[in-house]
């Protein structure tokens, strides 16, 4: 029987920390689009281009393996047009068509995923306009929703902050297209590390309209590091650290001192308005914010809870400043950091807002879905994990979603199957909820158990892709320490 706990420890001591991501076909091609400096006829990174070309799906798609149709058009449309750019042989010409062909039977599915990716209404009006300078035959008149909501969505932003680091638009600076006024794409738009929000997709963008050494620096590194899948983040240091503190928590309520390095790379990124995903991004969020504020708290360390209110409106909470729709998961992760806080004036007010909210925003009374992962089962399961130990009473049904829902091989999954991730986070609320509150029959979890420790995905540490940025991604090491959190659990609770 391996030893998950041990395992779970050499993790921290090897790799949180160092924000390791797996690769996205969405940014893998923007950095594929950038042409050599020298050589502007050719990719200034060939290798990009070739594992672009090697993990088109079956059905003609790029994306995420999971079915996220907005992940799977924008993945596609980016792809098929950087293929067209730069290749002409048979085999190019037939990707492309075969790219174009999927996105014509996804027009009937593009508004059924049950979250937003990120500037998705601004992206997609924009690559729209290179397809049709490519002449690519596509339903564009389908599309003049986006193109209406991305009108709305720059209206929110001040004219003055479009080109600003310090908001979270930039971070999809490639929504400009042909309208960039390079004027603005100075040094005052990027990070410390040349990136443009720590985004290799827009800091490809960037490289396509001007040159620039710190930014062509920034995406050899992340080359260097990839080996050509690209991450849709470099790095998420900060929030691989938080999630990863989180998973240990359940497991270790007397945090470990291995976790030393961690904690202290966590108070060096803490500021005035909390932290954001990584030590370079310069925009923070309430959700990184109230994750590296419960690690800390439960550290001893002394986080200032007033942070809270730079994000407090009249009936929620942001979790970005100039967003459109709320992130309930950001809620629930605060209505934890509030719990574990020190008293302080307004904690109380903070603490009904956040529960009236939750309990607004449950779907049928039952579960929750947020914008930030593609399954409900992550949102839920953190609920559960949070209400359990202040508001167990609105919880009965939703425990017995989850219950209901398990496959009959022990796992769950929002989509065609089962996965590692989606079931670590039930069996994690599952057990903390009958530690907690009442009883969860044992067959339940012995199944969920039993599942994971044979899972490949698990094994190889390769899990699918639900994380939502500007296309889906995974973080991979969050995602393992979930799985080997609840495993540990499961051996000290469940057995």
């Amino acid at each position: 029987m391996p030893d998950w706990y041990e395992e779970l420890e050499a993790l921290f001591k090897d790799r949180i920390g160092k924000g390791e991501m797996a690769g996205t076909a969405y940014d893998t091609a923007w950095v594929a689009s950038i042409p050599d400096p020298q050589h502007p006829d050719r990719p200034a990174f060939p290798q990009t281009l070739e594992w672009l070309r090697l993990h088109q799906h079956s059905d003609g798609s790029w994306g995420a393996e999971i079915e996220s149709h907005q992940d799977r058009v924008l993945s596609t449309l980016v792809a098929a047009i950087v293929v067209a750019e730069w290749e002409h042989d048979d085999l190019a010409r037939y990707q492309v068509e075969a790219g174009l062909k999927s996105i014509w039977r996804r027009l009937v599915t593009l508004d059924r995923d049950t979250f937003e990716l990120v500037g998705f209404e601004l992206i997609l009006p924009t690559l729209l306009n290179r397809a049709r300078s490519l002449d690519f035959k596509l339903p564009y008149s389908h599309f003049d929703l986006y193109t209406k909501l991305r009108e709305k969505k720059i209206a929110l932003i001040p004219a003055n902050l479009l080109y600003s680091r310090v908001v979270t638009s930039t971070f999809s600076l490639e929504f400009m297209g042909d309208e960039i006024d390079k004027a603005h794409l100075n040094n005052d738009l990027q990070e410390s590390n040349g990136s443009i929000a720590t985004s290799p997709s827009a800091t490809s963008y960037l490289l396509r309209h001007i040159q620039n050494d710190r930014a062509m620096a920034y995406i050899q590194q992340v080359v260097k590091r990839a080996h050509g899948a690209i991450p849709a983040l470099d790095s998420i240091d900060v929030f691989e650290i938080a999630w990863a503190i989180y998973n240990l928590y359940w497991i270790e309520e007397k945090l470990p001192p291995w976790i030393a390095p961690q904690l202290k790379a966590l108070k060096n990124a803490w500021t005035a308005r909390g932290v954001a995903a990584n030590s370079v991004f310069s925009v923070c969020d309430v959700d990184d914010t109230a994750m590296a504020f419960m690690a800390l708290a439960r550290s001893g360390a002394s986080p200032d809870p007033s942070v809270f209110s730079k994000y407090e409106l009249d009936d929620h909470f942001l979790c970005y400043p100039y967003e459109r729709t709320p992130s309930i998961s950001a809620h629930v992760h605060l209505l934890e950091a509030l719990t574990v806080s020190e008293p302080f004036e307004g904690r109380e007010r903070m603490i009904r807002k956040v529960k009236d909210f939750l309990i607004a925003a449950r779907r049928s009374d039952t579960y929750w879905s947020d914008k930030w992962h593609a399954s409900p089962y992550y949102t839920t399961a953190h609920a559960i994990t949070s209400l359990s130990a202040m508001a167990p009473e609105i919880l009965e049904e939703t425990v017995q979603w989850v219950i209901q829902t398990q496959r009959d091989d022990g796992s769950w999954g929002y989509y065609d199957k089962g996965t590692a991730e989606e079931t670590a986070y039930c069996l994690q609320a599952l057990i903390l909820y009958r530690k907690r509150v009442g009883s969860v029959p044992g067959n339940i979890l012995d199944k969920a158990y039993h599942y994971l420790t044979n899972s490949t995905e698990y094994h190889y540490a390769h899990y699918k892709s639900f994380w939502a940025g500007k296309t889906l991604y995974s973080p991979t090491w969050v995602n393992h320490t979930s799985v080997l959190s609840c495993l540990t659990l499961y051996e000290r609770e469940a057995r």
